[in-house]
């Protein structure tokens, strides 16, 4: 295993700008529901014994609404941040729905948090994320589709979804996208906005993920849903 003693941690310069969190889920949720539910895969799993990762849940605005809207399967939250994790925890003392598991710790470039998280709850049907591959390192990426296609239950039995901004074949989708992408240099260097067809589409290949679905969002934001091949 990698020496983890620089891994890199996000900060609060990381968190989503106030309300997009709120806007997110409800854009997303039609088409997720989809394969959380199992209805897009037909793996014959009951749908009360699916199990869904979300990474870097912030301060769990989403996973509460999709577990809502969900109520049979079982949703795993994690963040990297203390603060966020805390924060979660208080959300779930107060939530009449009871699918959510505690929040865990998994910071996306740490293979031990990995490990940890699967021995907890996993193995998983699903793992969805937003807004994280442009707001972190393109270690995160690659760690990202390496463990998932480790944990997911097997082969066009399980999902991951990606959702966030997006350059397609080197091409921003607009203006504001290339000015977000001068901001978010500014904020960290090593933050960008990840080419779907040059980057990430080869990265999800490499450890055994096919192309599924591309779903054009608002603010020229992507949904995109792989398999494993």
């Amino acid at each position: 295993m990698a020496n983890e003693l620089n891994t890199y941690v996000p900060g609060p310069n990381s968190w989503a700008k106030p309300g997009s969190a709120e806007r997110n889920k409800v854009e997303v949720l039609p088409v997720l529901n989809q394969w959380f539910t199992g209805a897009a895969l037909n793996s014959g799993i009951p749908i009360e014994s699916r199990r869904v990762l979300e990474l870097a849940s912030g301060f769990g605005t989403q996973v509460s609404y999709f577990a809502e809207y969900t109520p049979s399967v079982t949703f795993q939250p994690t963040e990297a941040q203390e603060e966020c994790i805390e924060a979660m925890k208080a959300v779930a003392e107060q939530a009449t729905n009871h699918n959510i598991l505690p929040p865990a710790k998994l910071n996306v470039v740490s293979d031990t948090d990995w490990l940890n998280v699967v021995e907890k709850s996993g193995p998983y049907d699903g793992i969805f994320v937003l807004n994280m591959l442009h707001i972190s390192v393109w270690e995160s990426t690659e760690k990202l589709f390496l463990h998932a296609g480790r944990i997911l239950r097997g082969k066009n039995a399980a999902f991951l979804a990606v959702y966030g901004a997006f350059k397609r074949n080197g091409e921003y989708s607009g203006e504001g996208d290339r000015l977000f992408d001068i901001d978010l240099k500014r904020r960290d260097a090593r933050w960008a906005i990840r080419d779907l067809e040059s980057e990430v589409i080869p990265e999800a290949g490499k450890n055994g993920f096919k192309l599924k679905e591309c779903h054009q969002m608002n603010f020229n934001n992507l949904l995109v849903i792989w398999t494993l091949a």
